[in-house]
């Protein structure tokens, strides 16, 4: 018979059973260690992913209130959905059973699999049904002892019992398949589906081997927002990239996956804000060979974009970044693109080589924009597709930009039978390429401190030379998902899902989702930014703007169980502070 997935909360009641004075005679050592999720120094050390998520109903309910009608109905069946999976299936209440004593929060450890051909990311059903741990921690002993003590008794025909001095217990579940707890502290106890797991997770906690002995775990959460959190996650990333390649169809190439697996891990901690979500996150390598740069370059590239900029990269050294790109690393090695394919795609149509003629040049930031078409000039003429995009890049070498920009300029007159010609433009020279029959315009030239730009499309240097009349970083929706990141760093990733909407003839624009949780409908915006804290830490700000919708109601109550009652919506949340100022450490 198959599982059934771990109920949360039906977990929670397992380590209840032996009354309370075993709570007590466990010892008195705290099990919960501040700033850490709860539980963590009981999980063991192999984890692939430990989530810690909010038991506060109010974080909730305020992430609920974003989102079209559509978006909103989806998300509260989804959570009704597990609800039911994990605690009404079990008979168990939350309100009833679970509020009056559990802690602020409770943890996930998703463990490896030891299934052939199973990955515990992909088959998330399976591995919440066997291989996961959850912390629980203990707020109120007499009141778990009193709703949920009853219902256990000692587990037996499991072999050694107690382990390492700790009774594991079990109670049956509604499939008749039996979850399995232990008490650690008076604070703490652990449930899981497989009695294995609980002993590895008592051996991790008796040990002291457990994933807060990870080197850098402690010192990045310390790193991200704690008391706001709804959910604060961990991530072993070569750990997690195995678990996946296991199962991708069609396989990762060796080449990424060898890229991926240079030994780091990721914390992160979500918040529901007043605009939408945001997700601190602090990614880290272990001790070796392999560092960050750990400058942080760029800060200029929003002054120089329009706010009509509809998706922005940028990236503070792009030799830097093509290097990372080349070797794998980092993101980059996840990339649909491969970096020998830009080169020989860049070499055949203009005959310059990436590595001779472009990148020794471009030695500092660099940005990558797609803007919204500008309106045609004369109000008959009708709205052609428009690509509008621009590239800057800060020109490390002058010389040796402009004497490839020359290059250029010969090979679109002579091969493409271009038109090549200069005009000015506030007293900025542009040179034009202009198709046959007019069809297409490309320019580039200079900005003031070497900063060389190239559009494509109609009238585009109009909105960046020699400035734009109101520049990305003003516009609010670049505010709200970037405000709150520290200045400066090492680049942006924005997207305006809001305004793309309405644009109707632009070339390069993505198709939009329209259904599901993703909605375009439902998002806003989203901003991502990085920035180098040393040579083995980088931060990364992400925040998403959502739709607000409608006042949310209560969940509906599971059958025979009465309605809760509605409580009234949180205080909204302060203004943000000014964004911190990034200090490699």
């Amino acid at each position: 018979m198959k599982a059934k997935p771990l109920a949360l909360a039906v977990g929670v009641a397992l380590f209840v059973g032996g009354g309370a004075l075993a709570f007590w005679a466990l010892g008195r050592r705290s099990s919960l260690m501040q700033g850490l999720p709860a539980g963590a120094n009981a999980i063991p050390s192999n984890a692939v992913v430990v989530a810690s998520l909010s038991t506060d109903e109010g974080q909730w309910r305020r992430l609920r209130q974003f989102g079209t009608a559509e978006t909103q109905a989806q998300f509260d069946q989804a959570l009704v959905d597990w609800r039911d999976r994990l605690l009404t299936d079990a008979g168990l209440n939350f309100n009833a059973d679970l509020r009056p004593w559990v802690g602020s929060e409770i943890t996930l450890a998703v463990l490896p699999s030891d299934r052939p051909g199973a990955s515990p990311l992909t088959d998330l059903e399976g591995s919440l049904a066997s291989n996961v741990v959850v912390a629980l921690p203990i707020n109120n002993v007499g009141q778990a002892q009193q709703g949920l003590g009853n219902r256990l008794v000692q587990a037996e025909g499991i072999g050694d019992n107690p382990y390492r001095g700790i009774t594991i217990q079990q109670m049956e579940s509604g499939e008749g398949e039996p979850i399995y707890g232990a008490v650690l502290s008076p604070e703490l106890a652990l449930v899981s589906p497989q009695v294995a797991l609980l002993r590895q997770s008592i051996d991790a906690f008796r040990d002291n081997q457990s994933v807060v002995e990870r080197p850098g775990f402690t010192r990045a959460f310390e790193q991200v927002e704690r008391s706001r959190a709804l959910a604060r996650l961990y991530v072993d990333v070569p750990s997690a990239v195995q678990a996946l390649a296991n199962t991708a169809d069609p396989a990762i190439p060796a080449s990424r996956l060898e890229a991926l697996r240079t030994p780091r891990s990721l914390v992160a901690a979500v918040l529901v804000e007043n605009q939408g979500v945001a997700i601190q996150a602090i990614s880290w390598l272990d001790q070796g060979p392999v560092v960050f740069n750990t400058s942080n370059p760029a800060d200029q590239m929003p002054q120089r974009l329009p706010a009509s900029t509809l998706i922005m990269l940028s990236t503070g050294n792009f030799q830097q970044f093509w290097e990372d790109f080349k070797a794998g690393r980092q993101l980059s090695a996840a990339f649909p693109l491969r970096p020998e394919e830009i080169a020989l795609g860049i070499q055949s149509s203009t005959g310059l080589v990436m590595e001779e003629d472009l990148v020794p040049w471009m030695g500092g930031e660099m940005t990558l924009g797609i803007l919204e078409p500008p309106a045609p000039s004369g109000s008959d003429a009708p709205a052609m597709p428009n690509p509008a995009l621009v590239m800057m890049v800060k020109a490390s070498d002058r010389d040796a930009a402009t004497a490839a920009l020359n290059r250029l300029n010969a090979v679109m007159a002579d091969r493409y039978r271009y038109r090549v010609e200069t005009v000015d433009q506030g007293g900025v020279a542009i040179t034009q390429w202009v198709a046959p029959f007019d069809s297409l315009t490309m320019a580039h030239g200079w900005l003031e401190g070497d900063v060389v730009f190239f559009t494509i499309g109609q009238g585009i240097t109009d909105l960046i030379v020699p400035r734009p009349n109101r520049a990305l970083a003003t516009a609010s929706a670049f505010q709200a998902t970037t405000g709150r990141a520290p200045r400066p760093n090492n680049g942006h990733f924005f997207i305006n899902l809001r305004d793309m909407a309405t644009v109707e003839n632009s070339l390069l624009l993505p198709p939009l989702p329209t259904e599901g949780l993703i909605s375009a409908a439902a998002l806003e915006a989203i901003g991502v930014t990085a920035t180098v804290l040393s040579d083995r830490q980088v931060r990364y700000d992400i925040t998403t703007t959502l739709r607000r919708g409608n006042r949310p109601g209560p969940l509906p109550a599971p059958a025979g169980a009465a309605a809760p009652e509605v409580e009234p919506s949180p205080d909204p949340e302060p203004s943000p502070e000014p964004a911190p100022e990034a200090n490699p450490q």
